[in-house]
């Protein structure tokens, strides 16, 4: 199959499964007024283009001119059908734009009063440039694969009570959201994560453009930041939650290993705070290729940690046990209430629409434009 061709269909497949994820009874608007502006002045361009259909007269035209078109020549109801067709894509990818511009969002919200038991974590999930290589023998780039078995993994994970959360690095790792414990809310989070920030995207990375973030100085696998930085924030966590002595934790890598550096005493701060390092490693080694590990998993495996290769079939089942082997400790739970702004699914599925439309009001137009 074609690479472009390939690509359109993965487009298609992608928008039509937002369309069906998406359930529209839990959806909220935070902008309802703008698209209501935006709806009036679609409106009247609408009625200021069929009041000069139906009150000026066509150039060139004379009403008693031109012969009679017998029936048996006029175009059949399924070419007005076809000919319609395009046109209610229009219209429906405007609809759903004039929705996108209301804000639409989810909420979630934990309810949960007092305490729970619960694991914690921090997923560490590698976007530099090396993951937008392509991974042999798929198709795909690392990055999508990374993004594939993640999202598995927290299905497994779910109503497992984790406190989770995501870290993206490249050359500086940054932090998308605080501990949370909804399921829903972090799965959104994982899935909608770029899959690449970088300071240049050059042909040999297949990666969306959607699913790019272009950021100067940024591109190297740079795992030594990202790890003192969860550190410090395990720490302010601990503080806060008043905890007496170390609890354990632990940090979970997605990556494929291709790390610029890291260091000896990094690993040892870790293990002082009984944080343990795993690392679901996206190995893109030919399956006949000789096995060795790289340094990082080496150092990972010294510290009590362990890697899943995801060439393996069996590797998120193991690492979702290590997961629930970590000790639980109990978390205070307040009433919190979390957006989830959910826009860019409905442009998706806007563009699809018009990328349908756009193609098929043409090749109907050269087809029977100029028919009776």
């Amino acid at each position: 199959m074609p690479v472009g061709w390939s690509k359109s269909v993965d487009f298609y497949r992608n928008a039509f499964e937002t369309a069906v994820q998406t359930d529209l009874a839990q959806v909220r608007y935070g902008s309802v007024p703008t698209a209501l502006w935006l709806a009036a002045a679609v409106g009247a361009v609408l009625a200021l283009t069929l009041a000069r259909m139906a009150l000026l007269k066509r150039k060139h035209s004379r009403a008693h001119s031109g012969y009679g078109i017998a029936s048996a020549f006029r175009r059949r109801p399924i070419v007005l059908m076809l000919q319609a067709g395009p046109k209610l894509l229009v219209a429906g990818a405007v609809a759903i734009l004039l929705a996108a511009a209301a804000d639409p969002f989810l909420t979630t919200t934990e309810e949960v009063a007092g305490s729970v038991e619960s694991r914690l974590r921090i997923d560490l999930v590698d976007v530099s440039g090396s993951m937008a290589w392509e991974m042999l023998e798929t198709g795909k780039s690392k990055a999508e694969i990374a993004r594939e078995s993640h999202l598995e993994f927290l299905k497994m994970r779910r109503g497992k009570n984790d406190r989770v959360s995501l870290w993206l690095f490249s050359t500086y790792p940054y932090m998308v959201d605080d501990f949370i414990i909804d399921d829903d809310l972090y799965y959104s989070q994982v899935d909608d994560a770029p899959y690449v920030i970088t300071a240049i995207l050059d042909r040999t990375m297949i990666v969306p453009r959607e699913k790019t973030r272009i950021v100067p100085a940024e591109g190297s696998s740079n795992i030594a930041r990202p790890l003192e930085a969860i550190m410090k924030h395990f720490d302010s966590d601990d503080a806060a939650a008043g905890a007496a002595g170390a609890r354990r934790k632990a940090v979970l890598i997605i990556s494929d290993a291709a790390v610029d550096e890291f260091s000896e005493d990094t690993f040892m701060e870790l293990n002082r705070r009984s944080i343990v390092p795993y690392i679901v490693y996206i190995n893109s080694n030919s399956a006949d290729a000789e096995r060795r590990e790289p340094p990082l998993i080496e150092r990972i495996r010294e510290y009590g940690g362990d890697y899943f290769d995801v060439r393996d079939q069996d590797s998120l089942t193991r690492a979702y046990r290590a997961i629930d082997e970590r000790e639980a400790v109990q978390v205070e739970i307040k009433h919190v209430a979390h957006k989830v702004p959910i826009y860019p699914r409905f442009l998706l599925m806007a563009m699809a629409m018009l990328a349908i439309a756009i193609p098929a009001g043409i090749a109907g137009e050269l087809l029977w434009g100029t028919y009776p």
